[in-house]
């Protein structure tokens, strides 16, 4: 016996002693010279008995669904095996009282009064046979409606049952087709991250050997860092800082002087989970689109806040802003957008503006949740 089916026998043996308790109150206002005990001993392999049979009755309400395509034909035809299953129960409760109940009263010896005697030795003065046939024909109709009820109950947990199980299939649906969509994205960001990064060292080939020399070093050392944990589609914000770090080295050694980056980051946010690059696409459309012509220095600045369940990011730049022939989105910004969608639906906001002085704004407020490698540590500082 599985511990499922252990608990669900308990279950229901326990609500048959449940509501032998209630029955038992009743008898005992109309029967008031038989001791409770006596009352509640004879009546409990009644509703002992259905559970012990339930079985049955669940085998009948499975093979002759009444919530189903034919309910008229099926119902009629549970009339043959809810007759059977009742005589049966009058049967073993009529067994159960002759050789358990009986002796266990007589043992006791709660029996006192003349009615008490009387519906204790009622039992030895008719057959078995008789006690049951005369139970079936009196309780028949009730117990009719109670095989019937037994018959919807089995239909309805059932029913219930198989749609729990719907449901959870298609949340593992749902579930397995953002994180595949969430690959596919990720598969986007990462060659497009690197062909950029190459046009870089590219372009210093032809300037610095050495320089190049050194930043297609700290490339690949960027590239190990961006395949640690590739399989997590979040991190914490103090690893994705330090891999916009070094992605910002490779692009000054570009750009020189014509490049300045500037960060305001709440130190409690830095255990804050947020999508994997995400910052680096940002930078980069930052500049990619808002480095002007001539000597004067872009800024791009990274502000980082957080307030109660809420992390916002904002990456600034003082460039070029944005056309007034319009803004259409790139590969980085639409990667971005689908990404939080598919992490947070529903819970992130991602908005670009051209500030009041000018350049380029895109602002991203998502749901702040500590990793949970944060928490165990703060945890095992607490304990320390």
């Amino acid at each position: 016996m599985t511990r499922r089916s252990a608990q669900t026998w308990a279950i229901g043996f326990t609500v048959a002693f449940i509501y032998t308790v209630a029955q038992t109150f009743q008898l005992a206002a109309a029967i008031p010279r038989v001791p409770w005990l006596e009352l509640f001993l004879f009546e409990l392999p009644v509703w002992c008995s259905i559970v012990a049979l339930s079985p049955v009755i669940f085998y009948f309400a499975q093979r002759l669904p009444l919530l189903g395509a034919h309910p008229v034909r099926n119902s009629i035809a549970h009339l043959l095996p809810a007759a059977l299953v009742l005589l049966a129960m009058f049967f073993l409760v009529e067994l159960s009282r002759q050789f358990v109940i009986y002796p266990v009263v007589s043992f006791l010896d709660i029996a006192k009064s003349r009615e008490a005697i009387e519906y204790r030795d009622f039992a030895q003065t008719v057959s078995l046979f008789h006690r049951a046939m005369r139970g079936f024909q009196v309780y028949w109709l009730f117990f009719l409606f109670c095989y019937y009820a037994g018959v919807v109950l089995h239909q309805a947990v059932t029913s219930y049952r198989a749609m729990v199980a719907a449901q959870l299939h298609a949340r593992e649906l749902e579930t397995l087709l953002a994180r595949s969509q969430l690959d596919s994205l990720k598969l986007q960001l990462q060659p497009h991250f690197l062909f950029n990064t190459l046009n870089t060292v590219s372009s210093l080939m032809s300037r610095d050997v050495l320089l190049a020399r050194k930043t297609l070093a700290r490339l690949s050392d960027l590239l190990r860092q961006s395949l640690r944990d590739s399989t997590r589609h979040e991190t914490q914000l103090q690893s994705e800082l330090e891999f916009l770090d070094a992605y910002m080295e490779i692009q000054q050694a570009r750009f020189g002087s014509r490049l300045i980056v500037a960060r305001d980051v709440d130190p409690h946010s830095m255990t804050a989970l947020i999508p994997r690059m995400l910052l680096q696409p940002l930078v980069e459309n930052s500049i990619r689109h808002g480095m002007r012509d001539g000597g004067e220095a872009l800024v791009v600045h990274i502000r980082i806040a957080r307030k109660d369940d809420v992390l916002r990011l904002s990456v600034y730049d003082n460039g070029r802003g944005i056309p007034a022939d319009g803004f259409e989105e790139g590969l980085g910004l639409t990667n971005t957008r689908e990404r939080l969608d598919r992490l947070y639906p529903d819970q992130y906001d991602l908005t670009i503006h051209e500030p009041p002085g000018g350049g380029f704004e895109v602002v991203i407020t998502i749901p702040a949740r500590d990793s949970e490698e944060a928490l165990i540590t703060e945890d095992a500082r607490d304990i320390a």
